[in-house]
């Protein structure tokens, strides 16, 4: 496992845990879920009243007429469902892709959106013809080449560009669009002084109205759609200022016959010089949107409630054919979308029918509402657009990339600016450089000791090329077969692991039998680990757990970790591992209270594997602990600890509480699995759990709620203990699977003294 772990509290181990998941029925695609017609209808009118604002916002960002969103939003939803690939995944147009489609578009109409629009659908066309060839061959697994920190600079980049090309709409300025981003800040000053007060009053409430809707915590207001609103109240607000029709929403009178511009195929035909143009759209939309779809499915499963986990290439021969017949009726590229994925799954989607039934209410919306549709202000979409450019790019995205560690946040900002500076394919390329020229420098020998001599110069060049080639070639250097218990076993010995060489160790990973423990050592003779070889590791440890496959990873002991990150990159050094650190404040006092109640302590960050399939060590990413005690108190195997996660649907947003976990005594009496949640928290998340609804036991719990899984103990057994709890400890969550206890208090960060002493008073009272 990743780390030195304090797991003594656990008893029944990994093999367990497939019996765990399978109790819990998954919903399916296909004909089997329409049974679940009831959660999907729901969530897919839901999803339709956030998709609608988006989809024409995205259209307006790209340089195409709104309705173009809409269609492709339709088409997304009239077929994705029948391909699969995916569970609750919306697909549709998508924000990350409007820059490069607007420079598209420019670029083959010479600076003329509406000539290069036919023009642009023909590339569409031949993007999705590319993705179902690259389907065909498995193409989805080489997206680990990518390194992380490239695709997610790319992606602030991107919501950079959509910022700066959205703020002269949202004052008035209704200039054309600047096809490069050097050239779109270089005119801001030119739109400040074409302001019109009335456009820029409805752009400014409803930019305010996007951020405060959207980080309330008033159930009631959190209920709506933010973009719903906001789109609404542009409504009312273009009314009263008598907006003219200049600055709203262009609707085609006839949405059959003037609202669908067929791709020009003739056109570019006729016009060899427009292919090499064709080619690098082409090349640019297959790469980001491959890159951004793959991405976005990996996101949604993590916060799938049944954990369900699709299947990449079959998404991908989804987008592929989506795109194509988006084009053919003149609609944009076609995505998964993780803003609209994530409204699915808390309105309670099952299945990927909801997408179908949003593109049914999409229809509806645009025959019977096209009117009111055409009143929304081209202030508020651009107030919208500007929040979704946001969560791409803002501080907590810097913040999390230095956290990871320093060589991430310098490829991560080269990325940027080279994005910026050129444009999304020539900055990817640039980026991929910079982790690499990154890399080099890591493994290159100290200019000092060829001015010593311990290196000659030609000894430091050929040691330099040495480790220069280990990053392209197999990570593999050994695989050890042996057989345990009956059941194989493979020691595979690693050397260096990064992005560049996974894909071989991935293949040799996927070929071992199913049942098979592994465990990987890294070696002496390896040189470097980076954050996305990490990050892979750290899944694969994880696909394990769910399959209930034995998992080791040794020898990280003898690795640098860069920063106090679980995923940061690690260079081997003994000597640099054996120096001493100084704890830090927490580690102090964390220290201190377990040595006073005779626990085992270690400061160090590590992965967070859910051994016991908590629901709540389910949501998110980064799931990481640290300042770890554990051993026996009070009678019970107990683990206290400093967790901290990030939340969907963007994964910036970084969350911190103390945990306890207990094993409690047995003592002959079947304890049930349950979880009591302070008002609504993680409702959504409980698919296998029903609420107690006997009247006595809700007010006995007052702003609790209490779910327990069908077909297990008494629940009853436990329920005067709970109230005990909720007397001493309010607004506890807690949760109990197979006789092992969870506990912490959502409403507080990480706890002081009295807050973890209390907690460890909890384990004396179960």
């Amino acid at each position: 496992m990743i780390g030195k772990r304090n797991d003594l509290f656990v008893r029944f181990s990994v093999r367990d845990f497939p019996r765990l998941m399978q109790a819990e029925q998954k919903p399916q695609n296909g004909l089997a879920g329409l049974k679940h017609w009831r959660y999907d209808l729901g969530a897919g009118l839901q999803v339709a009243l956030v998709s609608l604002p988006l989809s024409l916002g995205i259209a307006v960002a790209s340089g195409a007429p709104p309705i173009t969103g809409v269609i492709s939003a339709i088409i997304a939803g009239l077929i994705f469902p029948f391909l699969g690939g995916a569970y609750v995944t919306i697909s549709g147009p998508a924000a990350g892709l409007a820059p490069a489609l607007l420079s598209g578009m420019l670029m083959l109409g010479g600076g003329d959106l509406a000539a290069g629009y036919p023009l642009l659908l023909v590339a569409i066309c031949l993007t999705g013809l590319v993705q179902i060839i690259l389907s065909m061959v498995n193409a989805g697994r080489f997206a680990i080449f990518l390194p992380v920190t490239v695709v997610e600079a790319m992606l602030a980049a991107i919501g950079i560009m959509i910022i700066v090309k959205q703020i002269p709409p949202l004052l008035g300025d209704l200039a054309p669009m600047s096809k490069d981003i050097l050239t779109a800040i270089s005119k801001l000053p030119e739109s400040l002084l074409r302001i019109e007060a009335p456009v820029m009053i409805i752009g400014v409430v409803c930019l305010f109205l996007m951020f405060y809707l959207n980080n309330t915590r008033k159930e009631w207001l959190r209920r709506v759609p933010a973009a719903l609103a906001v789109a609404s109240i542009g409504i009312v607000l273009g009314y009263v200022f008598d907006l003219d029709t200049r600055h709203l929403i262009a609707m085609p009178d006839d949405i059959l016959h003037g609202g669908i511009t067929m791709p020009a195929f003739d056109a570019v035909w006729r016009s060899p010089e427009l292919w090499g143009s064709i080619i690098l759209v082409v090349v640019t939309l297959t790469l980001i949107d491959g890159i951004e779809s793959l991405a976005t499915i990996a996101a949604v499963d993590k916060i799938d409630p049944y954990l369900r986990k699709s299947h990449a290439n079959t998404t991908l021969r989804a987008m592929g054919v989506s795109n194509m017949l988006s084009s053919i009726v003149g609609g944009l590229t076609i995505i998964p979308g993780g803003v609209k994925s994530r409204v699915n799954i808390d309105a309670g989607g099952r299945t990927l029918w909801a997408n179908f039934y949003n593109a049914v209410c999409l229809i509806i919306f645009l025959f019977l509402a096209k009117d009111l549709i055409s009143r929304v202000p081209l202030a508020a979409i651009g107030a919208i657009l500007i929040y979704v450019g946001w969560r791409l790019c803002e501080y907590r995205v810097f913040q999390k990339t230095y956290a990871i560690g320093r060589d991430q946040i310098v490829i991560f900002l080269i990325t940027i600016a080279a994005i910026l500076a050129t444009d999304l394919l020539y900055g990817i390329i640039v980026g991929i450089t910079a982790e690499i020229a990154m890399l080099t420098y890591l493994l290159s020998p100290s200019f000092r000791t060829v001015l010593t001599g311990k290196l000659t110069y030609t000894q430091s060049v050929k040691l330099l090329k040495h480790n220069l080639f280990d990053l392209f070639r197999s990570p593999v250097i050994l695989i050890k077969h042996e057989e345990h218990s009956g059941l194989p076993h493979y020691q595979i010995t690693l050397g260096s692991v990064v992005c560049f060489n996974l894909l071989p160790l991935d293949k040799v990973l996927q070929s071992l039998p199913e049942k098979c423990a592994i465990t990987l050592v890294a070696s002496q003779s390896g040189h470097i680990i980076d954050h996305t070889a990490m990050e892979y590791l750290h899944q694969f440890e994880e696909e394990c757990l769910r399959e209930g496959r034995a998992f080791r990873l040794m020898g990280l002991e003898n690795y640098y970790q860069f920063m106090p990150h679980s995923l940061s990159s690690r260079m081997h050094d003994a000597k640099l591992v054996k120096e001493k650190t100084r704890m830090s404040d927490r580690a102090l006092l964390m220290a201190g209270i377990a040595g006073r109640h005779h626990l085992n302590f270690t400061e160090q960050t590590s992965g967070t594997l859910n051994l016991h399939n908590f629901v709540y060590l389910r949501r998110g990413d980064m799931r990481q602990e640290s300042n770890v005690m554990a051993g026996e108190h009070a009678g019970k195997h107990i683990k206290l600890f400093d967790y901290s996660h990030t939340a969907a649907p963007d994964y910036y947003s970084e969350y911190h509480h103390t945990l306890i976990i207990v094993r409690l005594p047995d003592d002959g009496v079947a304890v049930p699995d349950l979880v009591l949640a302070p008002g609504h928290y993680l409702e959504r998340y409980l698919v296998s759990f029903k609420e107690i609804d006997d009247p006595e036991a809700t007010a006995a719990l007052r702003e609790h709620r209490l779910y327990i899984r069908p077909g297990g103990p008494d629940p009853s057994v436990m329920f005067n203990k709970l109230l005990g709890v909720l007397k001493s400890y309010p607004g506890i969550y807690i949760e109990i699977r197979d006789g092992v206890m969870l506990a912490f208090r959502p409403d507080r960060d990480l706890e002081n003294v009295e807050g973890i002493e209390a907690l460890l008073g909890l384990a004396e009272m179960v």
